[in-house]
């Protein structure tokens, strides 16, 4: 009996002090819940993490004493050491190892009472499943079967549950012979803990294309900002000296000052505002509602004495003056 005690007591040493190696040698410490999450999943993401973390599961009471024993035990963290833990160390940003995680997108088989993440599609083709009992089950979930060589097969890709629905219980033996998953699993991080930073780990979910619209947008705003003010900036002066050129072009056009590069812009204000006034006072023929005025119309109009009075000279010349001041 001792030898079997002092046993334990030396696998208990050697763990602590495995521990205490891998928290003194790496700058992160995350503490995951693996509070029903599988064991396969979790070998996956070992996997998957092999080059940048290590992952290790075991007895919150030695992660405890190994904290302690390496002066990195604070009072807030107990709380956290509670139910199973797995502990992940590692050098790298925690932001970063939580978007590995993250990207996993990890699936498990349903149980009992499981709600489908997802639409759940039976999809055609051979079950493998022996044709007997369950044909009746298949006939009760509304899945169009026949039998073949003596096992159930499908006859088309079925919907047998949709997102948010709660998944069948008859339902659940089928879908694990045919290897669909249809329930999304995440290893959860509680903390990080990274020297004296205690990180909290719904901080450590990061919106990329939240963040990256926001950065766009208060770029955008400081560049209007420091173009207004003209901040002395390269790039800032580059905006500032083209808005300054453009407002300068729009006040030239407007006043008739003439120079090399204002004389196009201008002629072209002066004749738009020709065009405008000449078909004004109607000395170009128009459209009236998208419809041409008919000759015929115009004839009978002028035959009786209506037609469209044409301007004087003094009406021309007034309104030509008033393009150029």
């Amino acid at each position: 009996m001792s030898t079997l005690v002092q046993r334990v007591a030396n696998w208990k040493k050697e763990e602590v002090e495995e521990l205490k190696r891998l928290i003194n040698s790496n700058k992160v410490v995350i503490i995951a819940d693996l509070t029903g999450f599988p064991a396969d999943k979790l070998h996956e993401i070992r996997r998957k993490l092999r080059d940048k973390a290590i992952i290790r599961v075991t007895k919150n009471s030695l992660f405890e004493i190994a904290l302690k024993e390496s002066g990195k035990l604070k009072g807030e963290i107990l709380k956290y050491l509670t139910g199973q833990n797995g502990y992940i160390f590692t050098n790298e940003n925690p932001f970063i190892i939580n978007q590995e995680i993250v990207k996993l997108k990890m699936k498990r088989t349903a149980k009992p009472g499981d709600i489908a993440n997802e639409d759940v599609i039976i999809p055609a083709g051979p079950t493998g499943i022996a044709a007997g009992p369950m044909l009746s089950v298949f006939g009760k979930l509304k899945i169009p079967t026949k039998v073949q060589d003596g096992s159930i097969h499908v006859a088309k890709d079925t919907k047998v549950a949709s997102k948010g629905e709660k998944i069948p219980s008859e339902l659940i033996p089928i879908l694990q012979k045919l290897g669909i998953e249809p329930i999304y699993v995440e290893l959860k991080i509680k903390i990080a803990l990274e020297g004296n930073l205690i990180i909290n780990g719904d901080l450590l979910k990061l919106d990329i294309d939240k963040y990256k619209s926001e950065i766009l947008n208060a770029f955008s705003l400081a560049s209007a900002f420091a173009s207004e003010i003209v901040y002395p900036e390269p790039n800032v002066i580059k905006i500032s000296i083209f808005k300054a050129f453009r407002i300068a072009s729009e006040l030239a056009s407007e006043s008739s000052f003439i120079t090399p590069e204002t004389i196009s812009l201008v002629l072209n204000k002066a004749i738009s505002k020709a065009f405008a006034l000449a078909f004004k006072i109607g000395f170009i023929g128009s459209k009236v509602e998208g419809e041409e005025v008919k000759k015929e119309e115009k004839a009978k109009e002028e035959e009786k004495g209506e037609g469209r009075k044409e301007p004087s000279e003094e009406d021309i010349a007034g309104g030509l003056s008033s393009l150029f001041g």
